[in-house]
């Protein structure tokens, strides 16, 4: 008996889309069959080079006449929540966006909702969950080779919603997905500084207290010296990363520090969701749920300042405190002149 061939369509059609667009037909059991953008162009030149018989503008009309079993959405996360939630009531097996999952809690919130109500398998796209060098980390701590976990550093730049999203969600990963108890932070922005039409800040930086008491310190385009960001400490030694994916192990069982090599290979995301979707595996690793934790850690950043105190999880607040502060007036811009780090604002091109 043939193995069931899973039909996909793509909302998105950038330089993400494609990607998703090599990735499917690469498993062996997928085919990408439509496409949609809000930009005919870009819409209708996808369809093209892929040779798709059809081909759409509005996603809402794409998930309603084709019968698909796959989404993958690839927009900018400020326009996640819509496709998404079109594609899980028109009954799709599996939906995989791009990360960040969305620009706010109560975005993601609807996105997980809405799945859990069709029954869709929602993925977020955080890759960094499928590096074996931080597999190989994760198993390390799980087995006990430093001891309790403690803390762990990271330090990154050029926006929360950029690459802090990585960097917090790997963190979790690695650590073991804790939840989150509480967080402080802080936050600058002085420039009108956006990423992806998302108003994005200047510099940040937080302490997050997860389940255990471990510590997670992030920062992000914090001026020098900067320290060295891939350590875990816990009670009987450390870990961090090592030279070509290997693994640098301290603790008591060895004088001096150990390099270790992943023990295994791991699938890709697109890969483990088919195993999901036919029930191989309990769950994703990249399940919608630690999407929904990534952003709340974000936005709770931005909800420490707003509210000049820690923040306790789950956070409540839906919409992202960043636009509130900004538009309440409680971060005036000192440096005039809007600018995006990723897609230039027209104004830009000039």
């Amino acid at each position: 008996m043939s193995e069931k061939i899973y039909r996909v369509g793509i909302i998105g059609c950038g330089g993400m889309g494609r990607s998703h667009a090599r990735a499917w037909p690469n498993t062996g059991r997928a085919e990408i069959v439509t496409a949609a953008d809000v930009n005919a162009d870009s819409a209708a030149r996808f369809a093209e080079e892929l040779s798709l018989p059809t081909h759409y503008t509005d996603f809402r009309e794409m998930c309603e006449k084709e019968e698909l079993d796959i989404v993958s959405i690839t927009t900018w996360q400020s326009v996640r929540a819509e496709p998404t939630i079109a594609a899980a009531e028109a009954g799709v097996l599996g939906i995989i966006t791009e990360k960040p999952m969305a620009a706010s809690v109560g975005a993601a919130n609807d996105m997980v909702e809405a799945c859990e109500k069709s029954g869709t398998k929602l993925v977020v796209g955080h890759q960094r969950r499928f590096s074996a060098q931080n597999s190989e980390a994760r198993r390390l701590i799980q087995e006990g080779a430093i001891g309790e976990p403690q803390a762990m550093l990271r330090r990154d730049g050029h926006g929360l919603l950029n690459r802090g999203t990585h960097e917090i969600d790997e963190m979790r990963y690695i650590l073991g997905d804790p939840e989150p108890l509480w967080l402080i932070g802080q936050v600058s922005r002085k420039t009108d500084r956006w990423e992806r039409r998302v108003r994005c800040e200047d510099l940040c930086m937080a302490e997050i207290c997860f389940e255990g008491g471990i510590r997670g310190i992030y920062e992000s385009d914090l001026p020098g010296p900067g320290l060295r960001g891939d350590v875990v400490y816990g009670s009987d030694g450390q870990l961090r990363r090592g030279t070509d994916g290997t693994i640098e192990l301290l603790n008591s069982k060895a004088a001096g520090w150990q390099t270790i090599t992943p023990r295994q290979s791991e699938p890709n995301q697109f890969q483990e969701m088919l195993a999901w979707m036919e029930g191989e595996i309990e769950e994703h690793r990249n399940a919608g749920r630690h999407g929904r934790t990534t952003i709340e850690i974000l936005m709770a950043i931005y909800e420490s300042l707003r509210i000049k105190d820690v923040v306790n999880f789950p956070l409540e607040t839906r919409a992202n405190p960043l636009d509130l502060l900004v538009e309440g007036g409680a971060l005036p811009v000192f440096t005039e002149g809007r600018y995006d780090i990723r897609a230039p604002f027209p104004e830009q091109k000039k």
